[in-house]
């Protein structure tokens, strides 16, 4: 059944443990398949909503090299779950990071996939953390270097997605240690600015900690764009071994904007871990 299907896409992206629990959690969705999400991409029209058990979640719209939507399964299942667990209406937006961003800073909903650092905490309630990427440095394979620790980017130049805002220490050294440049957030693009030596590495996550994961990913997305820079075809990428940092992601709300709903989504959350939905997460982290 197609609800099936979208619970074990689920498992796979967030690691669950068991296949009893998938099917549990299959019966789970078709007893309550009321609370289905609906994605919208007008965001400026739930800043002002109102309505009574819906709750506006804010989310990074991911495309892919064309500029097509690309499938987000794993973050469906989760709002899914969360909304079915603690009872309200789910309204799933999804839009550009940086627009994401403005939408929840005026109040127009909960936004997930974001970093918790200092500059955020006068602004947002966060939740939990929902899950840990692994953030490496990407390279041309004929211009790698040593990484260890932040002292080895001193005068380097690094790509980060625009509007992206990481941990504190990275945030404090971004500009003075190491230079930032400011990507878009197509996957292909970044990685021709790297081919083109605009930069001299660019940060990339991954669910997954084996660098050789997100290398594969990233060499099969180049692959389905060879062509449009020949001259750079046979240029591999490598992903250096150590990543910058660990980052966790969460839900935050404006702080004001707090009607209970983070303590709701903690609580779908640590039912989640507890029944092998979500991975535990290191205490460091909470």
């Amino acid at each position: 059944m197609k609800l099936n299907k979208v619970i074990l896409n689920y498992a796979a992206g967030l690691s669950l443990r068991t296949t009893l629990v998938s099917a549990l959690l299959s019966v789970f969705f078709l007893v309550q398949s009321g609370a289905a999400t609906a994605a919208t991409k007008d965001p400026q029209a739930v800043v002002d909503s109102k309505a009574a058990q819906e709750v506006v979640f804010l989310t990074n719209d991911a495309v892919d090299a064309k500029g097509q939507p690309m499938p987000m399964d794993n973050v469906s299942n989760l709002l899914d779950y969360i909304a079915m667990e603690e009872k309200f209406k789910l309204r799933w937006v999804r839009t550009p990071w940086q627009r994401a961003v403005k939408v929840a800073e005026s109040g127009g909903g909960v936004i997930y996939g974001m970093s918790r650092v200092k500059d955020r905490e006068k602004i947002y309630h966060f939740s939990l953390p929902v899950q840990l990427h692994y953030v490496f440095l990407v390279t041309r394979s004929d211009a790698q270097f040593t990484y260890n620790s932040y002292v080895d980017l001193r005068g380097k130049t690094i790509g980060i997605p625009r509007g992206f805002m990481f941990n504190d220490e990275f945030e404090t050294l971004r500009d003075k240690l190491f230079k930032v440049e400011n990507d878009g957030h197509d996957t292909i693009a970044r990685l021709n600015k790297l081919m083109f030596k605009r930069m001299d590495a660019a940060l990339f996550n991954s669910a997954n900690k084996n660098p050789r994961f997100l290398e594969r990913r990233l060499q099969n997305a180049r692959v389905d764009q060879q062509g449009m820079f020949p001259q750079f075809d046979n240029v591999e990428i490598t992903v250096l071994p150590k990543p910058v940092f660990i980052d966790a992601v969460h839900f935050a709300v404006r702080a004001d904007k707090d009607d209970g709903i983070i303590d709701k989504i903690n609580d779908a959350i640590l039912k989640a871990r507890k029944a092998g939905i979500l991975e535990d997460i290191p205490s460091s982290f909470n």
